[in-house]
């Protein structure tokens, strides 16, 4: 079998382990069925899986595994759905607390069920991702990030004081067939050290979303100040990463179970691909990557591991 000449940068300058934290499944990639016929985003909660299951039975569907994908196989897609109520197309990292009295529905980080939370311990500078948009006239999509301690939700009015930062973006841009990237800085009111991020897309803007506003996102990012962040030169001889073929990346780790999400950017920060790390051999063979340099990110609940790679 013909081998494939790799090389491998280990740069002390720039291959770190970072002591920071992402989300989970952050692009989508990996979906469950939840009813018959149902799917949503594993680490994420929508409408049918709400915390009242008559309602949920009741509820549209309106959060739905699409394959125009920013990078990788799979983005959500959310849409407004005329219901009963008009529906918000809507995904959490915690979970829905639905009610046809819209100003009472609310989304929450349920502290007690870990299927419904995300701990957090760190400051990120700020929450970011790829979005495409097709409101209808009046709408806006909305993108909410809450640091908190403890119990948090959104809309609050009894646990304000729980919150450590909040960023906010709201578009009613139509970008057409074309992904646009979001960004936006988290506000803190607090020194203390967060224990839950809650995360909440929007396809419609708040208690009035207009029907038929569909939006699809992808590949969401905590981004960090590098000059901020605790990080550790990691150690050749146990920890880095490198490629076979150009069908698998390696961990060449004892502790690869630390790692839960891999992803790959090409030199202009563009993700090529993304996955989640189930063994220390991660097929690759279907991203079609091109010879080049790229980035290659590992990531857990508390660590990091970047390293480039070259493939010839």
């Amino acid at each position: 079998m013909n081998k494939i000449l790799l090389f491998i940068i280990i740069s002390f300058s720039f291959s770190f382990s970072y002591t920071q934290s992402q989300l989970e499944n952050p692009g989508f990639e990996e979906w469950e069925e939840v009813l018959t016929g149902i799917f949503e985003p594993k680490e994420w909660s929508s409408l049918k899986t709400s915390d009242n299951s008559s309602l949920s039975s009741m509820a549209p569907v309106v959060c739905e595994k699409s394959t125009d994908a920013h990078s990788g196989s799979f983005s959500v897609k959310l849409t407004n759905v005329s219901s009963l109520v008009v529906a918000n197309g809507t995904v959490t990292n915690g979970r829905v607390h639905p009610n046809l009295i819209t100003s009472l529905a609310y989304m929450y980080t349920d502290t007690l069920n870990e299927q419904w939370n995300t701990p957090l311990t760190y400051r990120p500078d700020s929450i970011a991702g790829w979005y495409k948009y097709a409101p209808k006239t009046g709408d806006s999509l909305e993108v909410k990030s809450i640091l908190h301690r403890g119990f948090g939700k959104q809309p609050d009015d009894n646990y304000l004081n729980n919150w450590i930062a909040v960023a906010h973006f709201k578009s009613n841009l139509k970008t057409g067939n074309q992904w646009a990237r979001f960004s936006a800085p988290f506000v803190y009111y607090s020194d203390n050290t967060p224990q839950y991020i809650l995360v909440i897309l929007n396809s419609g803007n708040g208690y009035n979303p207009v029907a038929g506003s569909v939006t699809y996102f992808d590949d969401i990012e905590l981004i960090y100040n590098n000059t901020a962040m605790l990080k550790k030169q990691f150690s050749v001889s146990t920890d880095y990463i490198y490629t076979l073929g150009n069908q698998y990346i390696v961990i060449q780790s004892q502790q690869y179970e630390q790692y839960k999400y891999l992803k790959i950017n090409d030199i202009t920060g563009r993700v090529v691909w993304s996955c989640r790390i189930t063994a220390d051999h991660i097929d690759i063979s279907q991203s079609n990557l091109k010879k080049g340099i790229y980035l290659v990110s590992l990531s857990g609940n508390n660590v990091m591991l970047t390293q480039k790679v070259v493939i010839h």
